[in-house]
């Protein structure tokens, strides 16, 4: 819902003041392709899981709510892809999937989870030398 109220609310400022600066902006992304895409993007990326999570089933069911998460993690990122490149290839009136546009998300990807691991290990993950928790885990294990 942030995603959806903050685009809107940008949208909405730049089209009510007329901002000259801002409208080829909105003017590129808004016809042929990237305008589909953009319609793609509401209902996907905000009406399905907004509907899906009005849903007691779906929240409690792990597996349900995993696919709903792993779809809007992949909406995010063509987000963020109809955001940039409408920008970059000007000349495109569509979107056009190239190689470099994976391996872009693989390789920062990859140095995220690098770094993250990197530094999981020089950090413990549970408290060390807390008295609290160590008879938590003696009661949760019943020794």
């Amino acid at each position: 819902m942030l995603w959806a109220y903050m685009s809107f609310s940008q949208f909405l400022i730049i089209w009510a003041g007329n901002l000259k600066d801002e409208i080829p902006w909105y003017m590129a992304r808004a016809f042929g392709g990237w305008g589909a895409l953009a319609v793609f993007l509401i209902v996907m990326h905000f009406a399905v899981p907004f509907l899906l999570l009005l849903q007691r089933g779906v929240k409690r069911r792990l597996h349900l709510l995993s696919i709903v998460t792993g779809m809007l993690v992949v909406l995010t990122l063509v987000d963020v892809y109809w955001l940039v490149v409408p920008a970059f290839a000007s000349e495109r009136k569509s979107p056009q999937l190239h190689v470099s546009d994976f391996l872009a998300v693989i390789g920062i990807g990859g140095i995220w989870v690098g770094t993250y691991i990197w530094q999981l290990k020089k950090m413990p993950l549970l408290p060390l030398h807390d008295p609290r928790f160590e008879g938590a885990l003696q009661h949760e294990h019943g020794d």
